[in-house]
This record gives structure tokens, sequence and C-alpha cells, in this order.
């Protein structure tokens, strides 16, 4: 290799180390502030390069979240959709089924609840961040969909257990304190519960369309 090459090889790998550092920077602070609470000025900081620098690679968040969200989903590693019925195929009954959703849905929030709550939260002033709400929620319902393919449940069935492996419920455990395994299994059991449960025939409420409070009889 020529002089002159290997200058050029060795300038090319030192701006991917930088454009690296600058990115892995962005995920920690976006991790730990927030998208919007982070400046160019923290980014720089936790780099350790000058603002200029990252200006040059990232004149502005729509060059850097799309880079962002690729750490970002590699960390969720949530399974793709055609992978859903895979994931499923060795569950020998309805607990095993269940237990394995929840178990993969909260594997999800251990390693990155602080990005899906910086996304739903901040979407709704950074637009960019809608395409990656939409995926994030997608794949949960594909999980819960096919988890639930063979027991064939109701529409509102489908809902509970939805919102029960949903991120909040999740976090509520985590704040009091119940380990993953132990929420795992009690949620497990609701499911199962609700799965067997006359909620099956409470009718859905469509959209824009309120439910009925409860009725009362005069004398």
């Amino acid at each position: 290799m020529s002089a002159r090459k290997y200058e050029m090889t060795r300038r090319a790998a030192a701006v991917e180390q930088t454009r690296a550092r600058i990115v892995a920077a962005t995920v920690a602070a976006h991790h730990e502030l927030g998208i919007q609470a982070t400046s160019w000025d923290e980014i720089a900081r936790r780099a350790r390069v000058g603002v200029g620098t990252v200006y040059r690679h990232f004149p502005t968040l729509n060059e850097l979240l799309p880079v962002c969200g690729e750490v970002v989903t590699r960390t969720l590693a949530l399974p793709a959709a055609h992978d859903a019925r895979d994931l499923f195929a060795d569950t020998a009954d309805t607990h095993a089924r269940i237990k394995r959703l929840v178990t993969v849905v909260f594997g999800v929030y251990q390693r990155g609840a602080p990005f899906i709550d910086n996304i739903r939260r901040e979407r709704r002033h950074l637009p960019q961040l809608e395409d990656f709400h939409s995926q994030i929620e997608q794949a949960l319902d594909v999980l819960a969909r096919e988890a639930l393919r063979p027991l064939r449940p109701s529409r509102r069935v489908s809902q509970v257990v939805r919102a029960l492996i949903d991120l909040s419920t999740w976090r509520a455990f985590t704040e009091r304190g119940i380990p993953t395994e132990q929420a795992t299994e009690i949620i497990s059991q609701l499911i199962e519960c609700a799965l067997c449960s006359p909620i099956s025939s409470v009718p859905v409420p469509q959209p824009g369309e309120q439910h009925p409070g409860p009725q009362h009889e005069h004398g």
C-alpha cells in the first residue's frame, strides 16, 4: 500500500471512529436525559469532540435520529414479524405460550425501557419518532397475536392481554421492587385468568362510542 493510500485509509478510520463515538454519546444521553433535552453541546462533551465536529457529522436531528434508531433497535432486539410463529413453535400448552410471551416482552423492557418511554412521550413533538413508535407497537401486537392465535380469544380478551404486557405494567412492578421474574409469573397467571373469564362477553366500544355506564333500576 502506498503512503498516500495508507494515510487516506487511516483518516477514514479516524472519521468513522469519531462518528461512532458521537452516536454512542447521543444514545447514552437520550437514555439518561431524553431526546429533546439532549443538546449538541452535551453530545460533544460526552463524545470528547468539538460541537462543530458533531454538526459536521450530523447537522440536524433528521440525520442523527435514524442512526441512533439503529442502535436502539438492536438494543431492544424485538423479534421480527416473520419470526413470531417460530418463537412459540416449541410451547406445549397455554401456560407455556403465555409465559414465553411475557418473558420475551418483559426482556425487551429490561433492555430498553427508557428508549421506549422517550419515543412514546416525545413523538408528539418530534414527528421523526412516529415510525419508531409504530414499529415497536406493531412488533408487540404481532407477538401477542401469535401467542394467542391457537387460543382464539375474543377481541376484548386480546385487548386485556395487550394491556397486561404493556410497558406501564412492567414499570409498575419494577418501581415497587418486584423482580421481573416474579412479575412475569404474576402477569402470566393474570393472562390465563383473563382467557378463562367472562370478560369476553362484554361488548367492545367502537372508536368514538361511549361505553354504557351501570344501569340503575328506579322504583
